[in-house]
């Protein structure tokens, strides 16, 4: 039997959440961990998406948990680091992306148009291959 508990570590970087502007996420420190999962959840759209009314969700990386830059898409692995929501049919849903890099921190946020309508969110990350294991 293969014991996960004792090899990964779940972590909110944005809180469940409904956004109309920034949704930032806070860093997560990768340090004793060899890789990580990014997940970005968006829940179902309170009205109608599109051209002036959309969330956009990016993959962030920091050598210091201050300054963050958005990740290559060569160090993301599952799809492009920017992902565009604009219309209802893109809501309800999950974008995960594997990061490969070599930053220390990581981080996920959702920016959202002037005007846009409450779109539910949260984000975590899941840190695994823990250099020393298992994890306590």
């Amino acid at each position: 039997m293969k014991d996960l508990y004792s090899s990964f570590r779940s972590t909110y970087v944005v809180a469940p959440q409904t956004i109309t502007g920034a949704g930032n996420g806070t860093g997560t420190d990768l340090l004793g961990h060899e890789g990580c999962l990014m997940i970005a959840h968006v829940g179902a759209s309170g009205g109608l998406l599109g051209a002036s009314n959309k969330t956009t969700i990016q993959f962030l990386e920091s050598s210091n948990n201050v300054v963050f830059s958005a990740i290559a898409d060569t160090d993301l692995i599952g799809g492009n680091n920017t992902v565009l929501i604009d219309a209802n049919g893109e809501a309800n849903c999950t974008h995960q992306r594997s990061y490969i890099g070599s930053a220390r921190y990581v981080t996920i946020t959702f920016a959202a148009t002037a005007g846009a309508v409450s779109l539910p969110v949260c984000a975590e990350v899941i840190k695994g291959k823990p250099i020393h294991a298992p994890i306590v």
